[in-house]
């Protein structure tokens, strides 16, 4: 049905009213000028969609080589049934032992293969990740924005955080640029970045859901920036970054009941970051700040008994004062009510525990507290927690090429169809080793090493020792040729 030229008329004209009208409540809402006359009108602009598009756009591009995504190989023992079996020819149930039949379980290697993400935070090498990812990995491997591979080394690790550092053998690497936690807020957009299920360089987007998240059950020391950005398996150890690029917090899980994303994911603040960060690549293992109380939450029905007064429901309760420690040295007593560590409220013994543990030994802790309903001040002078074990030095991981190798006989080479062949056999290849992750298997020869033939296991083993890097393997495998990188170093 057409409308009427006064019927088209009659409704542009409601529409401008209805767009005038808007128009003046945008203006009330978001107010006027107060010196502006009563009938002035400003417009609000929307925002660009575009321009917070191009904002999302140049995060990635400016943090994407910062992120790298790091595999692991962890080897493992475990005990293997013997599983029975008949000998040739049958059982003879009226001769020999039944037992040979179930031989005794034996013990075999596996090798477990990891992946994670890793954030480049300074130019020299030196990556942070987690430690579920790295910390008990017997070789590592990252791999850069660029598609460059490098073997790395542990630096230190701190279960407690879940924090490790590694670093490679490279230099003027983009480092990230790290961001405060002071700033951030709920509800603010932020970004992951990392390699869930190895898409390196996936970017996914969300807000800040939650501050300084606790009682997680994830680590000893849990104060999480929780968000609703997609994080799966793979970007543990990678970055959570603001609208300005910077690294407000390293991805370590997800709270999940399928094992991927459903909403709700954790990351460790920058501030710990760069406090274990710091600790790890100077001294190996993290300083730690120790009292020497013991503490719990306080209820409605302790603060009562405890005079709490206008002070309840605020504190944590010293149930314990341990002999000799800083808390005793400092007149801390059993019964007291923290009110404020450093002028800061104290919300729970979570919090509070991990405050002391950020703090350094030799630090002064000033607290507030109650005691028998009066408020007093005192400062304690931190110790170092005895509970912490400093690392021992590890082994370089990889040192061993991991091989059992002989030149090649006369029979081995016939049977391989070329009688006159020479060549190194590899007799086995241990899982952990440098040639397995070289990708060789036992019944490869080694025909050539750096392009020139090789004719028996000591001359091979001459050239691997003289290598100064990688070096290039021809290996013959089921009637084939291919070519194989073995790293030396």
């Amino acid at each position: 049905m057409r409308h009427r030229p006064e019927t088209r008329a009659g409704f542009l004209l409601l529409l401008v009213s209805v767009l005038a009208l808007v128009s003046m409540a945008v203006s009330q809402d978001y107010g006027t000028e107060p010196d502006a006359a009563p009938d002035t009108v400003y417009i609000v602009n929307e925002p660009d969609l575009r321009e917070l598009s191009d904002i999302f756009v140049d995060i990635a591009d400016r943090v994407g080589p910062s992120v790298v995504t790091i595999t692991s190989r962890t080897t493992f023992t475990a005990i293997v049934p013997g599983f029975p079996s008949v000998p040739f020819g049958g059982f003879d149930p009226w001769g020999g032992d039944w037992r040979d039949l179930f031989p005794e379980p034996r013990e075999q290697e596996f090798v477990r293969e990891g992946l994670g993400s890793g954030v480049i935070v300074r130019p020299d090498g030196y990556i942070v990740s987690n430690h579920h990812v790295v910390g008990e990995a017997d070789d590592l491997e990252v791999i850069l924005d660029s598609g460059e591979r490098y073997r790395a080394e542990l630096v230190g690790t701190d279960p407690r955080t879940d924090l490790a550092v590694i670093r490679i053998e490279a230099g003027d690497l983009p480092a990230i640029t790290f961001g405060s936690g002071d700033s951030l807020r709920v509800g603010q957009w932020v970004l992951a970045v990392g390699s869930p299920f190895a898409l390196s360089q996936t970017v996914t987007q969300g807000i800040v859901s939650y501050i300084g998240r606790t009682n997680v059950g994830l680590s000893d020391f849990e104060n999480y920036i929780q968000t609703d950005a997609a994080i799966n398996p793979g970007n543990s150890g990678g970055a959570l970054v603001d609208l300005d690029g910077r690294l407000v917090g390293v991805n370590t899980a997800i709270a999940s009941r399928t094992g991927s994303y459903q909403g709700v994911g954790f990351a460790i603040p920058v501030e710990v970051v760069e406090s274990v960060l710091d600790d790890l690549i100077d001294h190996g293992y993290v300083l730690r700040g120790w009292l020497g109380v013991v503490i719990q939450d306080l209820s409605p029905e302790l603060a009562r008994q405890f005079d709490a007064g206008e002070e309840a429901g605020r504190g944590i309760l010293v149930s314990d004062v341990l002999p000799d420690t800083p808390a005793e040295h400092g007149g801390l007593m059993r019964g007291d009510i923290l009110l404020e560590l450093d002028g800061r409220e104290i919300v729970s013994v979570a919090q509070f525990r991990s405050d002391i543990a950020f703090m350094k030994p030799g630090d002064t802790a000033e607290l507030d507290l109650l005691r028998d309903g009066r408020r007093r001040s005192l400062s304690v002078d931190l110790g170092q927690r005895p509970d912490e074990e400093i690392p021992a030095p590890r082994e370089p991981s990889g040192s061993d090429i991991g091989w059992k190798i002989r030149t090649l006989d006369a029979e081995e080479a016939r049977q391989t169809g070329e009688p006159g062949l020479e060549g190194v056999l590899v007799l086995e290849v241990d899982p952990a080793g440098l040639a397995a992750r070289s990708g060789l298997r036992a019944g490869d020869v080694i025909l050539e090493a750096d392009r020139s033939g090789v004719t028996s296991a000591r001359e091979l083993e001459r050239v691997v020792s003289q290598a100064g890097g990688d070096l290039l393997l021809l290996v013959l495998r089921e009637g084939s040729t291919i070519y194989l990188v073995l790293e030396t170093s």
